[in-house]
């Protein structure tokens, strides 16, 4: 009976006084409330634990085949314009940003005074010229006028041999005529060598006036200053009636074949290889992806190309993440790419799940 009157009193709902709130009607309403809550609590930690499930898959599968850093910025080349020649600017043919071919006109220095440079190593080339042909005429007659000597006096002893028969006297004057006639032609011998490197003398001034002439008209040529590269033309510090030094920074011209240049943590690099696909995503234009693969991986970290490197072996040590940079360039055809410009924050991901083909055969 103790046992019965206990479970009677828990499963027996109290009776309540229709049309009452009383005390039975508060404990079956707790009674019954857990009840229609425990459905949507396990709802709740099943679409929690999916949700776990989808992100844990995506980490796996997809995280871990990729690489992504904001630390990139778009880079390129820079041909910074200088002149040869000094002198004052007369024609300015560009402005800040403007678009160039190779082979256009930039600026020109005044001409006048590299001209009358010209002119003058002109004129003295010509004199050069002129004393080297008359040196040189004057040797052909010196060598034809010893040439006749030495043929008369070989006529004059033909004489003498004749008059020998007749007279042993007149043979031993034609004999001494004919010592004479030899040291003459020693004599005119050595003048006409002396002649000669006189000839010669006059041949190198003229080669050296050649030499300067040629120097002269390359200066007066350096006055025109071109376009070496198709490009957009920036940081231009000239303007026309300025005097401008050789070798004075006067532009620059940016040519539009840029890159990317990603700064990788060292732990991100197990994968990564050249050849390997990249998204290249612009914060100035975030909907508009390009694409582009790694072309190569620099061979040192930033810090070692630092004016002052860090030198571990002293003081206190403490391990910090390296990065290496990574070019990136961008792939044919992609119109969005002549909207870059250098300096620009990109974000790139690598996919280093896919092996490049080169790599692939060399296994």
């Amino acid at each position: 009976m103790s046992i019965s009157t206990p479970s009677r009193t828990k499963t027996e709902p109290a009776e309540a006084v229709p049309g009452s709130n009383g005390p039975a009607t508060e404990v079956q309403e707790l009674v019954e409330a857990p009840k229609r809550r425990h459905p949507w609590v396990v709802l709740g930690t099943i679409v929690f634990v999916i949700i776990i499930g989808a992100a844990a898959t995506s980490f796996l599968f997809t995280g871990s085949g990729s690489q992504s850093t904001n630390d990139a910025y778009v880079e390129g080349r820079i041909i910074r314009i200088s002149p040869k020649v000094s002198g004052q600017v007369i024609s300015l043919r560009v402005d800040d940003n403007d678009s160039v071919k190779a082979g256009d006109l930039l600026l020109e220095i005044d001409p006048v005074d590299y001209q009358a440079k010209v002119d003058q190593v002109r004129a003295d080339a010509n004199v050069g010229e002129a004393q080297a042909a008359a040196r040189a005429a004057a040797t052909e007659a010196t060598r034809r006028a010893s040439d006749y000597r030495r043929y008369a006096a070989m006529g004059t002893d033909g004489v003498s041999a004749l008059q020998l028969e007749t007279s042993k006297h007149a043979a031993d004057a034609a004999s001494d005529q004919k010592d004479a006639a030899e040291k003459k032609a020693v004599a005119a011998a050595a003048e006409l060598n002396v002649a000669k490197t006189n000839v010669g003398t006059a041949q190198a001034q003229v080669a050296a006036a050649n030499a300067q002439l040629r120097f002269a008209q390359l200066q007066l040529q350096y006055t025109k200053v071109y376009a070496p590269e198709s490009g957009h033309v920036t940081r231009k510090n000239v303007e026309a009636g300025a005097f401008v030094a050789t070798g004075q920074p006067l532009t620059a011209i940016v040519p539009g074949d840029p890159w990317v240049i990603a700064n990788f943590k060292e732990v991100q690099l197990e994968h990564m290889r050249v050849g390997q696909p990249v998204e290249v995503r612009v914060d100035s234009f975030p909907d508009s992806p390009l694409r582009g693969h790694v072309q190569s991986l620099q061979k040192g970290t930033g810090s070692r190309f630092q004016l002052l490197p860090p030198e571990n072996a002293t003081g206190n040590w403490v391990k910090v993440v390296q990065r290496l940079p990574v070019k990136i360039v961008f792939e044919p055809g992609q119109p969005c790419v002549e909207l870059l410009a250098q300096g620009m924050s990109v974000e790139v991901t690598v996919d280093t799940r896919k092996q490049p083909a080169a790599i692939v055969e060399a296994r």
